[in-house]
């Protein structure tokens, strides 16, 4: 067996585990397959940083029996910000120069949030379906430095407290040794940080999982879990060395386990996020005791493992960046063999940075000599980048202020389409539904407000997002809420898409309408597959209880309108007999709600387009037809299922706006009569969804159903 080398402060070990980290981040990134789980390279690097910071901070503690916070924050501000900074700063002339302007107000709000390592937060609140199908920041990967940074911050605060505590008491002679008293103090702030925010991490991911994913009170237990190592550092020193070459191999594997088998799927961080951190907990305890080089430690000390992790924090810094305008420009696919060779390419600034940034800046003696320098030094690098991605974020609305539609003699969007209303299926088209390069006279909204432009539903919480599951009810009554013909709208956020039109009806009439809708999740009687295949539970609770409030108000008219494609679960053998399934499961909602004398209506399926479409007219500005969709592509098979879920139904009826929608024999376009028809891909501007009102009438005027309920 090898024997154990001398003990060492430097770990070259550590430096391999960071470069098993950033390798697994890369290849998920690249998006191979096979290295679908590679996103808990984070965790290993929190493991790492927490036992790192820890161990410098105890011996800090120990030798002097007192933390310098001044003199902490300046090496951690020389070692962090000056690397960060080129990278945030890179990436906005990027942005500017390659990314389509829609994106530059977000990316100039996640640059200010960056720079004060805060912007972890902002992108747990931009989880909502809302933004479900918006391209990926290309500063999404500086959350992870957020969430250390705000350790850095909390947990050496937490430690002069415990010490001053601990030294209160040494006066009074219950506690004389100064080491032992640090160490004292770090166990218990460790389990103070550790056993709360594992606990929350579990709840919370169980709950909500996308904001889980990002926010800092989920993640800092991983970081304590390095912290636990450091304390304990000489209890776990003292395991028998066969045991510790067990734990490094073990922990490897645990690591290429959870690389291999996680997915996108997987609730996390939660309980899965065990296995990464405690697979790199393993390795760092299996590397003490003068272990770092034998065992697994062989492994990670081999010169290219040592190089990789020495150049990880920057090669982590310019690889997203990279491949997400590299994305772009390859046109919003990245295929694999792309993804490798821009993180292969990405070493290249990752090096430079390394040699001609970080090192010198850590080590400028003119810094180094000065806490208050390094400080200043570090404030004035935050403030360069918040100066500039202000910049971005302002510019766009300047230089594309929303089309005024005021005074205006046009007729906008559905309504230029024809002056015969009757005409429901649009026979003869017109220009004002053709795909056009350039809309003559502009449109509305612009192409960056065109996501803003959505229904009150949202703004009102009428529309549930995925954790929620009770319906609201106050505040989401329009019309007349004593009007003798009650209406209910129901639904995913297809449902939403028709408020507008079915609000203006509502208040022209005098109707009692309400509307109740919820992200990703159908009106079915049975249980639904959530985006990743698993159960929806909360969408269950709420298709249930909504069920019973509509039976209980007796509705005259019950009206859905369901994204078509959903599945139900447990998925079946194939994604087609799910998505038949679910179809079955809302015809026999629709059932029993003709079983209980409610009519009920169904919206005919909404198109769905290829692309993001304020995005593409942002990047096309003078070529919208780029941003058009051939109508059986747009189309697909939706109308098939929804006929399904009113075969045989004695008191139900399909109304088909399919041609207002897309009223183009062969494309479904961006822009229809001054108006921007979509706000994503697949969801209208509230703005064009208004203009709906009035042939939506005349649609419902021609079912003998709605016709003799309504009117």
């Amino acid at each position: 067996m090898d024997r154990p080398r001398k003990t060492s402060s430097f770990r070259p070990d550590i430096q391999g585990l960071r470069a098993v980290a950033v390798g697994t981040v890369l290849l998920f990134h690249a998006n191979l397959s096979l290295f679908r789980g590679g996103f808990v390279g984070v965790d290993i690097f929190f493991v790492i940083s927490g036992f790192l910071i820890t161990g410098i901070l105890l011996r800090e503690a120990q030798s002097t029996g007192r933390i310098r916070l001044g003199d902490f924050y300046a090496k951690r501000a020389r070692r962090i910000l000056p690397a960060a900074t080129v990278v945030l700063l890179v990436t906005l002339a990027l942005t500017v120069l390659i990314l389509p302007q829609i994106r530059w107000e977000s990316i100039g709000i996640e640059a200010i949030a960056s720079a004060l390592y805060v912007v972890n937060w902002v992108f747990a609140a931009g989880t909502d379906y809302l933004n479900a199908e918006v391209a990926a920041s290309p500063l999404q990967h500086f959350w992870t430095l957020a969430v250390e940074e705000q350790f850095y911050i909390v947990w050496p605060l937490v430690l002069v407290v415990l010490l001053a505590l601990l030294r209160r008491k040494a006066r009074s002679g219950t506690l004389s040794d100064r080491g032992a008293g640090a160490v004292r103090a770090a166990r218990v702030g460790v389990l103070m940080i550790l056993v709360p925010s594992l606990l929350y991490s579990i709840s919370y991911t169980a709950i909500d999982p996308a904001p889980a994913y990002f926010v800092t009170t989920t993640r800092l237990w991983e970081l304590a879990i390095g912290a636990a190592l450091a304390v304990f550092a000489a209890q776990v020193a003292r395991i028998p060395h066969w045991l510790g070459h067990t734990l490094g191999w073990a922990g490897l594997a645990a690591i290429v386990a959870a690389t291999l088998l996680f997915s996108h799927s997987t609730p996390f961080p939660g309980y899965a996020a065990l296995v990464p951190t405690l697979g790199a907990a393993a390795i760092i305890a299996a590397g003490m005791n003068g272990r770092a080089e034998v065992g697994v430690g062989r492994l990670l000390t081999l010169k290219p493992m040592r190089w990789i992790g020495d150049i990880s924090y920057s090669l982590y810094l310019w690889h997203w960046p990279l491949l997400v305008v590299g994305t772009f420009l390859l046109g919003g696919e990245l295929r694999a063999r792309y993804g490798l060779l821009i993180v292969a390419f990405a070493v290249l600034p990752a090096w430079l940075s390394y040699r001609f940034i970080e090192k010198p800046f850590q080590n400028w003696p003119w810094l180094k000599r000065s806490v208050r320098r390094s400080l200043l030094g570090g404030v004035s690098l935050m403030a360069v980048t918040v100066v500039c991605a202000s910049l971005v974020y302002v510019t766009p609305g300047k230089l594309n202020p929303e089309y005024d539609t005021a005074g205006t003699t046009q007729k906008l969007g559905a309504e230029a389409l024809t002056d015969d209303f009757a005409n429901d299926d649009l026979a003869t088209f017109t220009d004002a539904g053709k795909p056009v390069d350039k809309v003559e006279g502009g449109f509305t909204p612009s192409a960056i407000n065109a996501r803003k432009d959505n229904t009150v539903v949202y703004a009102l919480d009428c529309h549930l997002g995925s954790p929620e599951a009770t319906p609201k009810i106050d505040g989401c009554i329009f019309g007349d809420p004593e009007g003798d013909v009650s209406v209910v709208l129901i639904g995913d956020s297809h449902a939403a898409n028709w408020a507008p039109p079915y609000i203006a009806l509502a208040e022209k009439y005098g109707w009692r309408l309400r509307i109740t809708t919820k992200a990703s999740c159908g009106f079915s009687g049975s249980s639904q597959a959530d985006a990743n295949g698993g159960e929806y539970t909360t969408c269950n609770e709420w298709s249930a209880t909504s069920f019973d409030q509509i039976l209980e108000e007796s509705p005259d008219l019950l009206i859905t309108a369901n994204r078509f494609t959903r599945a139900a679960w447990p998925v079946e053998p194939t994604r087609e007999k799910a998505r038949l399934a679910y179809a079955d499961d809302l015809h026999d909602n629709l059932q029993r709600m003709n079983d209980a004398g409610i009519a009920t209506l169904v919206m005919n399926a909404t198109p769905r387009m290829t692309t993001d479409v304020p995005e593409c007219m942002s990047a096309n500005p003078g070529h919208l037809t780029a941003c058009a969709t051939p109508r059986e592509d747009a189309f697909g098979p939706g109308s098939g299922y929804v006929k399904r879920t009113v075969k045989g139904l004695s008191d139900a009826d399909v109304i088909d706006m399919s041609n207002w929608v897309c009223p183009d024999a062969d494309a479904c376009a961006a822009v229809v009569g001054h108006v921007v028809v979509w706000r994503d891909s697949a969801h209208f501007t509230e703005t064009y969804a208004r203009t709906l009102a009035e042939p939506l009438e005349a649609k419902l005027r021609q079912s003998d159903l709605a016709r003799s309920v309504l009117w």
